[in-house]
Order: structure tokens, then C-alpha cells, then sequence
């Protein structure tokens, strides 16, 4: 290994271990390097060592995605990946460095090329060993020196610290510009380089630029395109008015231990358009708004659930306090919205409520869209709701939605949100929650009752197996949300049937697929339970037994290595290059040194032309089937050669013998 490649390994590895800050692995590495540099212990490894080598850097990728995916989920596992690279290929670049050969044969990195040679496994000859003058050089093995694309690999790695300055392009930049100045063309023009180089240097930066912004334009595009899934505490958009039937899965969200059944709430809305629901306070607060001392004695409740990066939680009305979340951070708003940022990707946390919400209604709690003036006091007037007080209302109205209405699946035919809505209230009379609750919402704005839409999840399947509350996607419920009192209640008046009518269209293989969610639930129930010190009791085991094998490996290689014969070398180098063990080479080397020698130029078949010998023409084109044809010779035609070209030599030393 030169000093300039110990200069570049040196730095991609101090500046990995900077930007990473993972110092004792990076001193360590570099430690192991220079006692590679400078100690004259050398071991003669083998083709096949080189591919364990290779494995063993395989394997530590597949336990380290085990780990990152499945024991200790993290929220970036590839960018752990990226961080412990040079670890991982560490074994490779040792292999190199402590070998005799100073090389790395390709195979080591590639399976596919590991096909290309087998009978060469165990067998080392240096590339320019074997010449053919019909072929030319032959090389039996493709390698290359692993240190550079290590310390390229090394400076990538160190990309995954994600440092937000210009300190990490200043660093790949540096490395890779000095790199290519030890590779350039040596009668190339200096200036030129440089030009060429600060090109590439301007077209990177600005092109990282665009990147960045490209990639913060996605970003957005991808959270409004994907954001249908979860409750948006901005923004919902109702189904009021699609044409269908609604289908919702059966996947199980997540599980809890309560008291009994209730509504959880994800997110509330207070303005109306048409055919959305939205928010008009949606700034997330670090605080939140609602405590302890004002609502009361505290109920708490359990869930267990597998969140994503960024989740907005299900809770019960007036949840003051939330633990078992310290690695999250939590933001409020002031319409009862929860959002976790950085959570973990399995949580068992707590929730402590009170089950009653405060805070004063707005403007817009009150406003009743002009388009449902006539139905809204329609039905006021039915229900003479006027002058009642508004416990009563609200029975009143809940009361005429269940004795009247029908909870169906089946949306109509309906275009217009507003014809869909008016059409369900005054013709058809049946719907799903989002046509109950949008106009319970309404009809106790039109009562003088300060009203919104919440949307969320309602609690009642229960599991006797695991003394758990399951909640799934169909569980997801919308109702109104009234202010009576100084306080905030529920209303729902979506008739009781309509969970066990999304019940009766559960798939077929919804027993199959709640199994596999247990067996999961289970596991991470389990990890969740191991301590972090189980954790790093386990993880040293695993690196100690590891050290262990790969010591032992390496010393029966050496063992295994000093007991290679000649004749094994000789025997499998024979599959490999056909016909170079050809008794025709015996008559060229026979007649070197005589005139009749074949010149340095000259192919066989020019040289036998030239000679006028018509026994070397028979024996040439026998030659030529048994190097360059697949099937070779048979065994016939091979003893055929062997016997004429014996005798056509024997017979040239007798003639010369007499002469």
C-alpha cells in the first residue's frame, strides 16, 4: 500500500468518525490499517478465503438490517446502514491488507463473478503466469486494490451523519479531487485538470442544491398524496356525495386496555365547505392547552400501538398527561389535536383524561351554511327544538336519527355534496357516520348550540384471549362534538348497527390476517420488555462468539493453505485453460533453436504452412480442436495425438541425430 493511499484512509476515516461521531470505531479501523502498512506478518490466503471474507461482510449487513428492522426498529435504518459501512466491509479490507498478494479478487464483492471460475477457488497464479501466442495473456483472476473505493465508501458513510453545512460536500469533495489527481493521465494538461475539476466542483454544489430542493417539493407532494390514510387535524374531507360503495379494511391499527368501550378523537373541525371539514385553529403548540386542575379527577387508559415518524394519536376527550412517549416529541392544538413527532416505531404508552373537554367555542362553531337553511329548519320545526333547553336538543335529535335513519354502506348516486346531504336528511334517510354527524353538527348550529365535527375511532371489539380492546380501520367512526355547559360532548347519533354491519363484510381471510398482526404484536410486545442492558449483554455475546469463528476460521486457512500440493494446483488449473497440457507444444519446443523454429509473429497454422511437414498439419488441427473447441477431443482422438506427436518428435531427433 503506498503513503497517498494510507493519506486517503486516513482521512475519510477521521472525518467519518467526526461527522459520525463514532471516534473508537474509526481509531480502531485506522490502528488496524497501519499495523497492515507496516507489520510483515502476511498470510498466502486463497481465492476462497478472500469469498469468506467477503460473506462475513455480507453477513454483518443481514444481522445489522435484523437489528434495525426487527429487534431495535429504529426510524432511519438505512441510515444506520449507511453510518456502520466501513465496519461492515471492514473484513474485506483486512483481507487484503494482511495477504501476501496486496489485492482483492472482485469475487470477493460479487457473487456473479464467483461462477465464472470455480475450479480456480483455491488456486493463485499471477496475471501475466500463462501466454498463448494464439490468444495472447491469459489472467486467471480480476482483481483490484480495494483500499481507494474503501476510503471513497468511507466518506459516503459519513454522508449519513446528515450534517446541515457545507463541511461534508468540502470533505468528498477534497478526497475524491485527490484521488483523481493520482490517477490522471500524466501528459495531460495541469491547468486543464483543474479547469475540469472545479467544473465538476460547480456542477455538484448547484446540482446538490436542486437536489435538496427537489427532494423538499416531494416531500410535500408525497404527505398531501399520502395523507388519506391517516386523520388529517388540518383538513377532512368527507364522503359525502361519492358515488359507490364504502369499503373499509379490516387491518387492526392498534390495541388498548380501557374500561369499557368509548370514542377516541383524532382530530376536530369547525369550518364548513361543502364537501370539507376543516380546521381553523391548526397551529401545533409545544403545550397543551388542556390541564389537569381544570377538568378534574383523571381516568387513564392503555395503548399499544406501532406508530409511524410522525403520527396524530387517538385519545379520549380532555387528555391532559401522556407517558411511555419521552422519546417522542408531542405538539397540541387548541381543537384537540395530537401529534408525536420521532416516535418510536412500537410504543406502550399511557393516556390520562378526563373525558370532558373545555374551552370556549368561535365564531364559527355557530355558522350554518346558507345552502341547508330550508332542510335545517325543516327539521327544527318537526322536532320543535325551539326554546328547548339544550340537553334536550341534543336528545331530541339524537333520538330522531336513530328511530328514523339506517346506517348503510352504500353512498348513492349523489354528485353534490350539498344535494347528497340534503337528499339524505328529506328522501333517503340512510348513510354512514360522516352524513350523521355532518348534520347533527348543523342541526344544533341551527339550535343555537355551538357544534363541530370530530373524527377518530370508536372503541368496542373486544379480545377475551388477550384482555384487549382491538381497533381497526373499519372503526373509524365520525360524530359531533357540542358545547353545553362550559363543556364539550360528545353527540353521536349514527344509529348503534352500523359496527356490526361493516362486521358482516369482514374479508374471508381477515382470520388469517389478524393471526400474523398477533404474532407481530406479540414480538414487539416482547422486545418492547427487554431492557437496553439485555440488549448490550446480547449484542457483546454475538460480537465475542463472532470473533471467536472468524479467528478460527482464519487460522485452519493457514493450516489448510500449508497443505497444498503441486498436484492439486496442477490439476485444477487443467479444466480451466483446455489443452494447454497439448503434446503439440512438446514439437515447438523441440525445435527452438533450429531453423525451423516458428517465428515470434507467426501463427501455428502459418508456421506448419511453411514448414510443409503434412503430418504437423494433422496434428496442428487436432491441437487447435482440443484448446478452442467446448467438447474437445475424445478420448480416441486424444490418445491420437498423443501417440503421433510423441512419434513425429522422436522420429525429428533420430534425423537429427544422423545428420
Amino acid at each position: 500500500m503506498m503513503n497517498k493511499d494510507l493519506l486517503f484512509l486516513s482521512f475519510s476515516l477521521l472525518s467519518w468518525g467526526w461527522l459520525s461521531e463514532t471516534w473508537p470505531a474509526a481509531f480502531g479501523l485506522l490502528f488496524a490499517i497501519v499495523a497492515g502498512k507496516y507489520s510483515a506478518w502476511r498470510w498466502q490466503i486463497s481465492s476462497t478465503q478472500f469469498y469468506r471474507c467477503g460473506d462475513l461482510s455480507a453477513l454483518l449487513v443481514i444481522l445489522l438490517l435484523i437489528d434495525v428492522y426487527i429487534l431495535q426498529p429504529t426510524e432511519r435504518p438505512i441510515f444506520v446502514l449507511l453510518k456502520w459501512l466501513p465496519v461492515l466491509f471492514a473484513p474485506a479490507l483486512f483481507a487484503q491488507l494482511f495477504s501476501s498478494a496486496q489485492s482483492l479478487p472482485l469475487a470477493t464483492l460479487f457473487y456473479s463473478l464467483r461462477k465464472q471460475n470455480p475450479e480456480l477457488a483455491d488456486f493463485k497464479l499471477p496475471y501475466t503466469s500463462l501466454y498463448n501466442r494464439e490468444s495472447g495473456v491469459i489472467r486467471l483472476f480480476r482483481e483490484i486494490d480495494f483500499i481507494q473505493p474503501y476510503a471513497a465508501l468511507t466518506v459516503l458513510s459519513a454522508g449519513a451523519a446528515n450534517v446541515q453545512s457545507p463541511l461534508y460536500f468540502i470533505i468528498a469533495t477534497a478526497l475524491f479531487t485527490g484521488i483523481l489527481w493520482t490517477i490522471r493521465p500524466k501528459h495531460s494538461s495541469v491547468p486543464l485538470w483543474l479547469l475540469s475539476i472545479v467544473l465538476a466542483i460547480g456542477v455538484s454544489y448547484f446540482g446538490y442544491q436542486g437536489l435538496r430542493q427537489l427532494h423538499t417539493l416531494v416531500e410535500e407532494k408525497s404527505i398531501a398524496w399520502l395523507s388519506n390514510w391517516q386523520s388529517d387535524p388540518f383538513k377532512g374531507q368527507t364522503s359525502i356525495g361519492d358515488v359507490g360503495e364504502l369499503k373499509l379494511s379490516d387491518k387492526i391499527e392498534f390495541r388498548l386496555k380501557a374500561d369499557g368501550p368509548l370514542l377516541l378523537h383524532q382530530a376536530s373541525y369547525d369550518l364548513y365547505l361543502g364537501h370539507s371539514w376543516l380546521a381553523s385553529k391548526h397551529l401545533f403548540m409545544p403545550e397543551n392547552p388542556f390541564k389537569p386542575s381544570e377538568n378534574g379527577p383523571l381516568k387513564q387508559l392503555e395503548i399499544l400501538q406501532q406508530l409511524n415518524r410522525q403520527s396524530v394519536l387517538a385519545l379520549p376527550d380532555g387528555t391532559v398527561k401522556i407517558t411511555g412517549l419521552d422519546d417522542a416529541y408531542l405538539q397540541y392544538t387548541e381543537l384537540g389535536a395530537v401529534k408525536a413527532n420521532l416516535s418510536p416505531r412500537f410504543a406502550r404508552y399511557q393516556a390520562f383524561y378526563t373525558d370532558r373537554r373545555t374551552g370556549a367555542p368561535s365564531k364559527y362553531d355557530l355558522l350554518v351554511p346558507k345552502q341547508h337553511l330550508d332542510w335545517l329548519q325543516q327539521i327544527a320545526d318537526e322536532l320543535k327544538l325551539a326554546g328547548q333547553r339544550p340537553e334536550t336538543i341534543v336528545e331530541l335529535i339524537k333520538s330522531h336519527f336513530q328511530h328514523n335513519f339506517f346506517y348503510s354502506l352504500y353512498l348513492g348516486n349523489q354528485a353534490n355534496a350539498d344535494l347528497a346531504l340534503r337528499d339524505f336528511m328529506l328522501k333517503r334517510k340512510a348513510g354512514h357516520c360522516e352524513y350523521f354527524a355532518a348534520a347533527t353538527v348543523l342541526l344544533l348550529r341551527q339550535a343555537g348550540i355551538p357544534a363541530r365535527l370530530a373524527n377518530g375511532y370508536s372503541v368496542g371489539e373486544y379480545d377475551n384471549r388477550q384482555d384487549l380492546y382491538i381497533v381497526r380501520s373499519r372503526h373509524a367512526h365520525a360524530w359531533a362534538i357540542a358545547y353545553i355547559d362550559g363543556l364539550w360532548r360528545a353527540v353521536d347519533s349514527t344509529p348503534s348497527q352500523w359496527l356490526a354491519m361493516e362486521s358482516e363484510h369482514a374479508s374471508l381471510w381477515q382470520p388469517v390476517a389478524d393471526w400474523w398482526s398477533n404474532c407481530l404484536f406479540h414480538f414487539r410486545e416482547w422486545q418492547l420488555q427487554q431492557s437496553r442492558q439485555q440488549n448490550a449483554k446480547l449484542e457483546l455475546i454475538a460480537a465475542l462468539l463472532l470473533t471467536i469463528y472468524l479467528a478460527w476460521r482464519l487460522y485452519s486457512a493457514k493450516q489448510k493453505l500449508s497443505r497444498k500440493t503441486q498436484n492439486k494446483q496442477s490439476a485444477m488449473l487443467k479444466p480451466c485453460c483446455q489443452g494447454l497440457d497439448s503434446e503439440f507444444y512438446l514439437i515447438e519446443q523441440g525445435l527452438q533453436n533450429t531453423d525451423r523454429a516458428r517465428l515470434h509473429n507467426e501463427s501455428i497454422q502459418e508456421w506448419v504452412e511453411r514448414l510443409q511437414a503434412p503430418e504437423l498439419s494433422r496434428l496442428y488441427k487436432l491441437h487447435y480442436q482440443l484448446r478452442f473447441d467446448p467438447l474437445g477431443l475424445s478420448d480416441e482422438q486424444r490418445q491420437l495425438l498423443r501417440q503421433q506427436a510423441n512419434a513425429w518428435l522422436e522420429h525429428f531427433r533420430n534425423e537429427a541425430a544422423r545428420h
